[in-house]
């Protein structure tokens, strides 16, 4: 009975595909290499954080954190079998992992303009869909991906950096109710691990979309730290108005029909009662003055976004704040 109790505690993870059955531990996770249809079920002894996405939520004794779904599914891409529970955290399926990131880049070069040899920093990195992009038109640029999913994280460690040392990827293990609801820490407990004034150019792609004020103020005043005096962030929000709001509400283009009908804070607006950070939007009031008390200024008017409806012509899916260091 003692031997049997000390397995289970030990074994905290049954991995089930056809008739094969497998028990392993969670320290373990790391280290499997999971397949196509396998069925993953816990421990009742080991404590889960269940998420929207209906994944499960685990610390290892290591301390190293999980993201488990039910069924575990790979999906082809490129040379790559992705998890596809992870990215679905992008906002879309692999299916159309390419297009977005391809659309991505454009405005990026188009925008910000993009050269090889340049210092990169993405927040919210991802499972890599940016990096994929630019391995393929700039692959000598000098990369750094951060994400607070850290499963995201060792993915892309464990299969980009591996072919790509310029490409470096770091978690942060900072609390998000969605994106990692184990975190220890918080946003303001991180700062982003380069040099002042070396970056030139940052992307955050539907990152501000899923912070409060105070996450975004910590990273804007990293921003315009690290950024070069000449240096360019592309950072995409949604932008509430009463207009803006109006036209979403009649033309309900967003996936999730966001209206942002729920008031926060002061200038700070969101769409989900249950999960706040699932979408947030921000005045522009709001979003100037956090722009402006961080040390950054814009380079140019908002990109316009494409997910109320409300401008004739767009530039992006999401309004873009183009940033620069202030003078």
């Amino acid at each position: 009975m003692f031997g049997q109790e000390k397995r289970i505690l030990r074994e905290n993870l049954q991995i089930k595909n056809g008739r094969e059955l497998l028990t392993i531990k969670l320290t373990e996770i790391d280290q499997h290499q999971f397949k196509d249809g396998d069925e993953l079920q816990l421990s009742k002894r080991i404590e889960i954080k269940m998420t929207p996405d209906s994944c499960r939520n685990v610390r290892a004794e290591d301390g190293s954190t999980h993201r488990l779904p039910v069924k575990w599914k790979n999906s082809k891409f490129k040379n790559y079998f992705l998890p596809e529970h992870l990215v679905l955290l992008t906002g879309a399926g692999t299916e159309s992992l390419d297009q977005i990131g391809k659309a991505h880049l454009d405005n990026y070069k188009k925008f910000l303009g993009i050269k090889d040899q340049m210092h990169i920093v993405e927040i919210g990195s991802g499972i890599g869909r940016d990096a994929f992009q630019l391995i393929q038109e700039f692959p000598n640029v000098n990369y750094l991906g951060i994400d607070v999913t850290r499963d995201s994280v060792n993915w892309c460690i464990n299969h980009i950096t591996s072919l790509h040392s310029n490409f470096q990827f770091v978690h942060f293990d900072a609390y998000h109710e969605i994106y990692n609801p184990l975190g220890l820490k918080d946003t303001s407990d991180f700062l982003i691990p380069v040099e002042t004034a070396s970056v030139d150019r940052i992307f955050l792609g539907s990152v501000f979309t899923h912070l409060f004020e105070e996450d975004i103020r910590h990273y804007m005043k990293e921003i315009s730290r690290i950024l070069k005096p000449d240096g360019l962030a592309y950072a995409t929000f949604f932008l509430y108005s009463e207009e803006i709001i109006a036209a979403a509400r009649k033309t309900r283009r967003s996936h999730n029909g966001l209206t942002f009908e729920y008031q926060h804070s002061q200038g700070c607006y969101v769409s989900d009662p249950n999960f706040h950070t699932g979408s947030v939007a921000y005045t522009d009031e709001l979003m100037r003055a956090m722009i402006h008390e961080s040390g950054l200024s814009l380079s140019r008017e908002y990109l316009k976004g494409w997910w109320s409806g409300y401008f004739d012509e767009c530039e992006d899916g999401q309004e873009v704040a183009i940033l620069t260091p202030s003078i």
